[in-house]
């Protein structure tokens, strides 16, 4: 009878430790699967100027580190954020912190902003008039149709006197039921961001944001308005909310180095982005 309760408590130490270990691996593994950084970084943009920014100014910083990076062009400011989530791509750099902060709490996507970046900001076009003082009553006027670059095109709308909003809303969250003066009766239009610049021959103005601008060439020397780009709408990098501390990290440090800094200010094609708050003074 000794004999057989010290087998059994053999057995049954053997298997706390079988257990023990399993669990260990399991928990190994599932820290290696959320902390390895692949070799080649998938990176998701839209058409614009930040594909360019990471091309010639982060890929080098992280070439030399050993990883490679591949480009995955959207045509879309939703899909970049959904094959983030899905693990489709890597990292994404096209949208702004407040537009991708809507997308986390309307969607659940599990996103992470990690450091933002020079940012141009929404234009505001016409191939038919120079100013605002030749726009006639009734114009139609394009604006983007996600709720958050409609309420920054409202609020740049604002600051132009073209109209007024309603006094219990504000710019950050106004819509175009928000719209309490407009003198002129214009017609404001919503449309998918990367149809404005597209669109200006069948419109009279458009509010066009930075990237599809850029993309379509549009001289900001000749905008009818230019937006104050404030630190919400800033663009940045993001990631999936688990890698936050691995290619969140990786990238983040890239772009904060000194190398990338020098290289974005010596570079006359950024001259009139924005910088960040934590960016270097010169």
């Amino acid at each position: 009878m000794k004999f057989l309760g010290k087998f059994s408590k053999a057995l049954l130490l053997g298997a706390a430790v079988l257990s023990l270990a399993s669990c260990g691996d399991e928990k190994k593994e599932e820290t290696t699967t959320a902390s390895a950084i692949p070799s080649t970084i998938k990176v998701g943009v839209v058409p614009g100027p930040y594909r360019g920014m990471i091309d010639k100014h982060v890929k080098p910083i992280l070439e030399a580190k050993g990883y490679k990076i591949e480009f995955v062009e959207f045509t879309d400011y939703v899909q970049p954020d959904a094959a983030l989530d899905s693990g489709d791509i890597d990292v994404n750099l096209m949208q702004h912190k407040k537009y991708l902060d809507g997308i986390v709490e309307n969607q659940g996507l599990k996103l992470k902003d990690v450091v933002n970046v020079p940012t141009l900001g929404l234009g505001v076009f016409s191939d038919k008039y120079k100013s605002f003082d030749e726009v006639p009553e009734g114009a139609q006027i394009g604006i983007p149709t996600d709720a958050v670059n409609l309420s920054r095109a409202l609020g740049i709308a604002k600051d132009l006197g073209i109209i007024t909003l309603k006094t219990e809303n504000n710019d950050q969250k106004a819509s175009i039921a928000d719209i309490k003066d407009n003198p002129k009766n214009y017609k404001f239009v919503p449309m998918e961001a990367a149809q404005i610049s597209r669109s200006l021959d069948s419109i009279d103005v458009g509010f066009v944001p930075g990237n599809y601008a850029y993309a379509a060439g549009m001289d900001y020397s000749k905008a009818l308005g230019i937006e104050k780009v404030s630190e919400p709408i800033k663009n940045v990098v993001a990631v999936a909310a688990k890698n936050e501390n691995t290619i969140g990290k990786l990238f983040k440090d890239a772009v904060e180095s000194k190398e990338f800094v020098d290289a974005i200010n010596n570079d006359h094609e950024f001259d009139a982005f924005t910088r960040p708050a934590w960016w270097p003074a010169k």
